[in-house]
């Protein structure tokens, strides 16, 4: 019966593993999606309007893939304990710029940057 439990004891380890690896590409993915988004702009655009476009990138697009980020996160933090800070790190800046892009939304006809 020992052999029986050590041996399921040992693929429950592995499976683990398996599903730390396996997030981490899926936290990788996303992190090149989001940045994707935000430096496409940069290569095909012409200078005189990248600031308007990424500003708009910003508070529209962009947010969506950092809002998946942020659930990606969030599922980093209670599965991944190894890399915990690197996920509440991410926590807290996709935080910080949802925050930012309300209050924006919120006041966008007073904001100078955007006229």
């Amino acid at each position: 019966m020992g052999k029986i439990d050590a041996m399921t004891n040992q693929n429950d380890i592995v499976t683990d593993e398996n599903r730390i690896k396996t997030f981490r590409w899926l936290f990788c993915a996303s992190v090149f999606q989001l940045l994707v988004c935000l430096i496409f702009p940069v290569i095909i655009f012409p200078t005189q309007v990248l600031l308007y476009l990424e500003l708009l990138n910003f508070l529209t697009v962009g947010l969506l893939f950092g809002l998946y980020l942020l659930g990606v996160s969030i599922y980093g933090v209670f599965i991944d304990k190894s890399k915990r800070p690197v996920y509440i790190v991410m926590i807290s800046f996709i935080s910080a710029w949802t925050i930012w892009v309300i209050i924006t939304w919120l006041y966008i006809e007073h904001m100078t940057y955007l006229n």
